[in-house]
């Protein structure tokens, strides 16, 4: 016990440096190389700032629709709008050290509604189906790090973790050594899974979402001139998001998602390139998220 007050608050903490220090050898390759990508940044337009921000706001609204479609079964119009605020609420609890709080977060926002732990693992299947998509975009194209063979290796573990994922989030009873541990609320909130064509609609509303990701990454590549196929784009932003969640106890994956996209681009773009762009689209989602979470507080204080 003494250990586990002991490791967290370390883990947290180093979580916070091993992301600043990802985040700062990144940056390092963008600010030592300048003159490689300034021009390219110099042909950005505002109209290409606000379709990015635009898609990443369209992006969580379609996430935000899933999660509602996996509480209720189907689309209630009357609590469409509450189930959507809570959605923006919790949103920035993912840039607290462990990936859980977003979690904790959402589960207390549902207390006196369904219960913290019923929305709690709701919240899990919610993520868990997430990172299958993720982890199934991911496997569409091989890094060019990779060599040929390695590549076919990547994408064929990504397509079986994206399999893996869906199932494990679809399940209505874990194996009864793990059940006998889980808290009896926690047990009744995995036996009451939503049915098999809730979890379908919840699965095309977010992958849905993660297009519109997609795009506004592609959108925000091209408003630099940095022209590459949408897959490879896409698979590439979704290998540094899985790589972000991977690092459990660093905040929102700073760092290490850019990290993970630095890899993937530069051999592309080249390493100034390949910086910056990681680099700018840390910004636009984190503004685009803190908007969105920003106009849910704003909204639910108006509607009390």
């Amino acid at each position: 016990m003494r250990w586990s007050k002991f490791a967290r608050p370390l883990a947290r903490s180093l979580g916070w440096v091993l992301g600043l220090l990802a985040l700062g050898l990144v940056a390092s390759q963008a600010w030592s190389r300048q003159e490689q990508w300034w021009p390219l940044w110099r042909q950005l337009q505002a109209r290409d700032v606000i379709a990015v921000v635009g898609l990443c706001l369209i992006m969580q609204l379609l996430l935000g629709l899933a999660w509602h479609v996996c509480v209720h079964g189907r689309v209630v119009p009357d609590r469409l709008l509450g189930d959507q605020l809570r959605w923006g609420q919790s949103l920035l609890a993912k840039y607290l050290p462990g990936k859980i709080w977003q979690g904790v977060a959402r589960g207390a926002l549902y207390a006196h509604d369904r219960g913290a732990r019923s929305a709690f693992v709701l919240f899990v299947r919610e993520q868990l189906l997430s990172l299958g998509i993720s982890a199934l975009i991911a496997a569409a194209a091989a890094p060019a790090a990779l060599s040929p063979r390695l590549g076919v290796g990547f994408q064929g573990a990504f397509l079986l973790a994206a399999v893996a994922l869906t199932w494990i989030a679809m399940l209505r009873r874990l194996p009864d050594p793990v059940m006998d541990r889980l808290p009896p609320s926690i047990r009744i909130g995995i036996a009451e899974r939503p049915a098999a064509a809730t979890m379908r609609w919840v699965w095309l509303l977010q992958l849905a979402g993660y297009v519109a990701m997609c795009g506004a990454f592609a959108v925000l590549a091209a408003s630099f001139g940095l022209r590459l196929d949408v897959v490879r784009l896409s698979a590439a932003l979704c290998f540094a998001g899985l790589a972000g969640v991977a690092a459990l106890f660093v905040p929102a994956g700073l760092g290490v998602r850019e990290a993970g996209l630095f890899w993937c681009l530069s051999p592309l773009f080249g390493a100034a390139n390949a910086a910056m762009l990681a680099l700018a689209w840390r910004v636009a989602i984190t503004f685009a998220e803190a908007l969105f979470a920003l106009l849910s507080f704003v909204l639910s204080v108006r509607r009390r």
